[in-house]
């Protein structure tokens, strides 16, 4: 076991542990660490490359937000969260509101678009999207119709370049983005219940990938959630589970060290310890290592999550 695998043992080993404190279930998974837990890492949704930075300030079910600051261009991927958590996650990093050059969208569902309207407010910056979302999202945009523009196949915006790709989601019609800025390539894959050719093109090659692990399917299969809700999630046009999002990292051509950002995971139906374990586990069986092939991050609902000694959890929002 490499010592970024330990780590990442102990991670789960701890999150689990103040679960249990805390007076929440743990899944039975739950893999004990191979030595007691010392000091943990920072181990947020954040990423960085050269220029470039990518900040999950939330990702889940409540919501969804995404920066990404790459030299001189900022742009947000989506906000699905109030604009106040938004302007404290950019003051994390010394950017302003004001400082924003896009936002982005992937699709219309409120965990995506919530906090656009008083973001659109408090701004004047463009909204990228597809004609078939901004037409979902409906009257709750019609004061900023103006600030709309449908997304090309391809577009340039300061010194970035924007490539949105198809999805398989229940939506009008979602999609990921691939950016590029130098020679650093950043690729967001989230709400997708299968890996398409699409995404495995688009997220090829990436240096920073933002991959979904929404669920554990046995913890879907045996949670709160009706049939239906179930049937939907685990579909072609649901979420991509653990597993999945494990076993095509397993196939992903990369060009060197791959930072993937683990998002959008659902808190009902997955755990950290879990979508940790799982991608230890099938990563390894293909000959990957994390820590050497991949950099695993955890994104939460909550921005970052800080671990220091003792296993103790502080959520940083």
């Amino acid at each position: 076991m490499t010592e970024n695998e330990l780590q990442l043992e102990q991670l789960a080993w701890s999150i689990n542990r103040a679960r249990r404190q805390a007076g929440c279930t743990v899944s039975v998974k739950e893999v004990p660490p191979a030595c007691a837990a010392a000091a943990i890492p920072n181990m947020g949704g954040e990423a960085r490359h050269g220029e470039c930075l990518v900040s999950m300030l939330a990702s889940g079910s409540k919501g969804n937000a995404a920066f990404m600051c790459c030299g001189k261009t900022r742009v947000l991927v989506d906000a699905g969260i109030s604009c106040r958590r938004i302007e404290q996650g950019l003051n994390q990093y010394g950017c302003a509101l004001s400082d924003l050059d896009a936002v982005f969208l992937t699709h219309e569902h409120a965990d995506h678009v919530n906090g656009l309207a008083t973001l659109l407010k408090r701004t004047h910056m463009p909204v990228y999207t597809t004609l078939e979302t901004w037409e979902a999202i409906g009257h709750k945009m019609g004061d900023y119709a103006d600030r709309f523009v449908r997304l090309p196949r391809r577009l340039g915006l300061k010194d970035i370049q924007v490539v949105p790709f198809a999805i398989s989601h229940d939506a009008a019609r979602p999609v990921g983005y691939t950016i590029y800025h130098g020679d650093c390539k950043i690729t967001l894959a989230t709400d997708l219940g299968y890996v398409s050719p699409e995404v495995e093109a688009a997220a090829a090659y990436s240096d920073i990938l933002i991959l979904e692990a929404n669920h554990d399917e046995e913890m879907l299969k045996n949670g709160p959630y009706p049939y239906a809700l179930q049937k939907r999630i685990l579909s072609r046009w649901g979420h991509l589970s653990n597993t999945a999002a494990a076993e095509f990292l397993t196939r992903l051509p990369a060009r060197g060290q791959m930072r993937v950002l683990l998002a959008h995971r659902s808190e009902k139906n997955n755990t950290p310890a879990l979508s940790l374990y799982t991608m230890r586990t099938v990563l390894g069986r293909s000959g990957k290592v994390i820590g050497q092939d991949i950099v695993l991050r955890l994104a939460c609902q909550h921005g970052r999550v800080r671990f220091q000694n003792g296993g103790t959890i502080h959520d940083k929002t």
